[in-house]
């Protein structure tokens, strides 16, 4: 029986509840409805606790790959009946405590999404963060970055599941071919295909979404 899809109508009057609940269970379109709809709190929790814009995008994404990673860990745990942004808000208290915490032993790792994307390209003259463009004096190559690592969020969140944790698997926390391949119970030949085809969703949806960052070459 084929899995239950979510209409835009119906995904609209879901309660938290309801969400959560569809999410765990691996219903089609779920994911995308929770990063729609919690995205704002979540990052603004972050940006209340940490003091430099290039560690709020990280944290900001690092989140969405470990909720994932970890199989929705935390909201497994969330009490229902409670607020789902008060305990989000909770959970990542403890997140970036964390950070501060291991930041000062370790380097922090560069954004792979953003890794997809030739360095040497022209800087993009015009683009847009909130709706508005951006004039051509303030882009900068640290406002381009984030803009990137937005969008590739963005565009991560709308990859399937198994393609979700693959790229998360590979670019963020640098598994092995071997341990994903034994995670996802895999030959790990069939994870080199899955995972490059993963690779090239991500980059194809990427490339639609921002196309600016892929100039046609001549």
């Amino acid at each position: 029986m084929a899995k239950q899809s979510l209409s835009l109508t119906a995904s609209e009057d879901l309660s938290d509840i309801e969400l959560v609940d569809r999410l765990l269970r691996g219903v089609p379109g779920t994911f995308e409805l929770f990063y729609n709809r919690h995205e704002r709190v979540i990052y603004h929790c972050i940006r209340a606790r940490v003091a430099r814009a290039e560690d709020v995008e990280d944290l900001f994404q690092i989140f969405f790959e470990r909720l994932v990673a970890r199989d929705y860990h935390i909201l497994k745990l969330w009490q229902r009946g409670t607020s789902l942004p008060i305990y989000l808000s909770r959970v990542i208290r403890n997140f970036v405590i964390d950070f501060h915490r291991a930041r000062g032993s370790r380097e922090r790792t560069a954004d792979a999404l953003a890794g997809l994307v030739l360095i040497d390209r022209p800087l993009v003259k015009e683009g847009t963060t909130s709706g508005a463009p951006l004039r051509t004096e303030e882009v900068t190559p640290t406002i381009e970055l984030r803009e990137l690592r937005r969008l590739g969020l963005q565009t991560w969140a709308k990859l399937d599941s198994r393609d979700r944790i693959l790229v998360c698997g590979k670019l963020h926390r640098e598994l092995s071919n071997e341990a994903m391949a034994e995670r996802l119970k895999l030959t790990e030949g069939a994870l080199r295909t899955a995972l490059s085809r993963a690779q090239g969703r991500l980059l194809a949806g990427l490339k639609i979404r921002a196309p600016e960052y892929f100039p046609t070459e001549v």
